[in-house]
């Protein structure tokens, strides 16, 4: 039986959940530091003593802990004042964050370690006795379902590649200007994955224009339309992902043959998809071999997700900036100030700067940022890591 890409993903992370770690920006250094950064940077701008944040799809808490641990460094060197955080770390894959509680009733880094009730959404809580006092929450639920039934007061808000994996729909136009829908499913047999992507007509399909492609999620608007809710006045949301950030990409960047894929996938393309004129690298696959199970992933768009978020406060996407850094060579950390990326514009975020100020000139440069990026790292290429940040009125 054919799957959807949401239902491979779901198996996915179910199966490799405790068992792998995931290689994304979350997992490194310079993205936490940015969030504490902002962080600590509107709590300054606030007057706030203590947070609450949420971390939807959470993974390993990897991320969690690295923010919580930037926070209470930030407050010990008198970068900001925090008494209290309340971080909360939502996750639909168990496994991982019940292999994270057992890892840190071990580690010994928090003074209290409470396991939930058995199967109750509630996995288990932490606490770090000290300034701030930190409190971290495990709760296993699915993104949508948490922010349609969640209590709100939220500071921060942190989706860290999540959308990339939720249902969405795919169009693109050829040349001839015929727009068609892109579909990708996936079926297993014997330990055997085969993976098809087929175009077919919609009749609801937007007009686009000629060799072009866009992509819209209803879920993953619902997940941010919720998230935001959840904001207090002037809370923070981010979502770190990648994607398109404007309505349309160029068809011809999707065109290009995927990546190799281990012995125990198979991907089927239509008659002619290697000609060009079909978006056959469109759908990221990813494999686990330990665990025999693959991944979908695609573009997500940031355009559609600022036109969802605007009328409720202000939006800004901005390049992650990875590419930039790794031109810079050295240890890839050469953080400067004017570099219209979230590392370097958040990153060097100093006690005495003014946040709000920050934000609303990098709202105004936010399109030539993007596209001057585009132009000397990206070869053009609209796809690319970014940081959309919305601030609550």
């Amino acid at each position: 039986m054919a799957l959807t890409k949401a239902e491979v993903n779901e198996r996915f992370y179910n199966t490799v959940g405790g068992r792998i770690a995931f290689e994304t920006e979350a997992q490194g250094y310079l993205h936490p530091y940015a969030v504490a950064k902002l962080a600590a940077g509107y709590a300054r701008a606030r007057g706030r003593r203590e947070l609450k944040l949420l971390e939807l799809g959470a993974n390993n808490c990897a991320f969690a802990l690295s923010l919580l641990k930037l926070l209470t460094s930030l407050t010990v060197h008198g970068e900001v004042e925090l008494d209290r955080i309340d971080f909360f770390a939502v996750e639909l894959a168990r496994p991982s964050l019940e292999s994270f509680l057992a890892e840190q009733e071990q580690a010994g880094e928090f003074q209290r370690v409470s396991p939930g009730a058995a199967g109750g959404p509630l996995v288990g809580s932490l606490v770090r006795l000290g300034v701030p006092q930190v409190s971290l929450h495990l709760v296993h639920a699915e993104a949508g379902a948490f922010v349609s039934g969640g209590s709100g007061g939220y500071d921060l808000v942190v989706l860290n590649e999540l959308l990339d994996d939720l249902p969405c729909r795919v169009f693109y136009a050829g040349a001839d200007g015929r727009t068609r829908e892109l579909h990708a499913d996936a079926s297993e047999e014997d330990g055997r994955w085969h993976v098809t992507l087929r175009a077919a007509e919609a009749a609801d399909a937007p007009e686009l224009p000629p060799s072009t492609l866009t992509v819209t999620s209803p879920e993953s608007l619902a997940v941010v339309r919720g998230a935001a809710a959840l904001l207090a006045p002037g809370g923070l949301l981010l979502v770190h992902d990648y994607g398109i950030a404007e309505r349309h990409a160029p068809l011809a960047q999707y065109e290009r043959e995927p990546p190799p894929l281990p012995g125990f996938v198979t991907l089927e393309l239509p008659p002619g998809a290697e000609e060009g004129g079909f978006p056959r690298a469109f759908y990221r696959l990813f494999a686990s071999e330990e665990a025999g199970v693959v991944q979908i992933t695609t573009d997500v768009n940031f355009a559609e997700l600022a036109a969802e978020l605007e009328p409720h406060g202000a939006v800004v996407t901005l390049p992650h900036g990875n590419a930039l850094l790794k031109r810079r060579g050295g240890s890839g950390d050469d953080l400067r100030r004017g570099d219209g990326i979230f590392l370097s514009e958040l990153g060097l975020l100093e006690r005495g700067d003014d946040l709000d100020a920050l934000l609303a000139r990098l709202g105004a440069e936010q399109a030539e940022l993007r596209r001057r990026f585009a132009a000397e790292h990206l070869d053009g290429r609209s796809s690319v890591y970014a940081d959309l940040l919305f601030v609550k009125r």
